[in-house]
């Protein structure tokens, strides 16, 4: 299983600040946290984790992997 963690609006907006995710087939980052988090396609600046290292959305998913991500906040 995936595990996801969730920070910041993405917890708020999901629900859950951490899921458990079977996989059906191969997917990607974004993909995966599309299904999960309404309007994270409206965040266009985020933080994205696998296993503890820098990634991108397009990244493919494997089942055991552990994500993380967060918004990135800005402002003056």
């Amino acid at each position: 299983m995936v595990r996801v963690k969730l920070m910041g609006a993405f917890a708020h907006l999901a629900g859950a600040r951490e899921l458990h995710v079977k996989l059906e087939g191969k997917k990607t980052v974004d993909e995966l946290l599309r299904e999960l988090i309404p309007r994270y396609d409206e965040f266009h600046d985020k933080i994205i984790m696998i296993n503890g290292h820098p990634a991108r959305g397009d990244a493919e998913v494997e089942d055991t992997d552990e994500i993380k991500v967060m918004p990135v906040l800005s402002g003056g």
